[in-house]
């Protein structure tokens, strides 16, 4: 069995309605319920002229690793999403098959990197950073990647994003569960306070929401160790007790 360990320095959790941990805990505690009429993420750390031109879940990934970074210094920035800007490229097309000329500022930000290329822009910082996207596995892939540049460099922090929104309606029968736009930032260190085993998952059970909430819905709970099952993997959650 592969694992990988690290210490979890912070984290923030964004979704439309849920800004705080507890909200996040009354979410958990209906059953990762979404409120009624939410109010959007604010997304006031973005520059304004930026914020204009930026999709809803690129706004969750940016204020996300804005509010993490803005008062330190970090070594190397993952930014995961299973589906990037299929939204903005799916509406793309559509204008094209209408006889629509492509909007170049559309078209530029369809691309995977695209919250990684805006957060270099916005905070005019010279940080390494990276765009990776692995379907169910996307997250747990992050933190490998996260953990395999800890090893290199024992020193460093490392900031994972994971992000995602709801898939556009064509798409809608590849989607799961019924969910909101989110962002998970995780502010990663060296250390074994959090530790992550997987192996080959041999029962694979049909995915009800991102994995990535599941992983959101145990932060704000007590428990000490969960395991979460993709199609492909089984990976195994430690931490200390809370």
């Amino acid at each position: 069995m592969n694992t990988i360990r690290f210490n979890l320095v912070d984290w923030l959790a964004l979704s439309p309605g849920l800004t705080d941990r507890d909200n996040w805990m009354t979410w958990a505690s209906l059953d990762m319920t979404w409120p009624e009429n939410p109010e959007p993420v604010p997304a006031n750390l973005i520059p304004s002229m930026m914020r204009r031109r930026t999709s809803s879940q690129s706004k969750l990934a940016l204020q996300t690793a804005i509010s993490l970074t803005q008062d330190k210094e970090i070594d190397y920035i993952i930014f995961a999403s299973r589906h990037g800007e299929l939204n903005r490229l799916t509406t793309l097309q559509e204008n094209i098959l209408q006889g629509e000329d492509a909007s170049p500022t559309l078209f530029s930000q369809t691309v995977h990197n695209t919250a990684a290329g805006l957060f270099t822009i916005a905070t005019k910082r010279p940080t390494p950073v990276t765009s990776l996207a692995s379907g169910q596995n996307t997250l747990h892939n992050a933190l490998i990647e996260a953990s395999a540049y800890l090893s290199e460099t024992p020193e460093s922090k490392v900031l994972v994003v994971d992000f995602d929104e709801p898939l556009p309606e064509r798409y809608s029968q590849f989607d799961q569960g019924n969910y909101q736009g989110y962002a998970l930032g995780l502010l990663l260190t060296s250390g074994s306070d959090y530790q992550i085993s997987w192996e080959r998952n041999t029962e694979p059970k049909e995915q009800s929401a991102p994995f990535t909430l599941e992983v959101i819905r145990q932060f704000v709970g007590n428990e000490n160790q969960w395991t979460i099952s993709t199609t492909q993997q089984c990976w195994h959650w430690q931490r200390p007790a809370q």
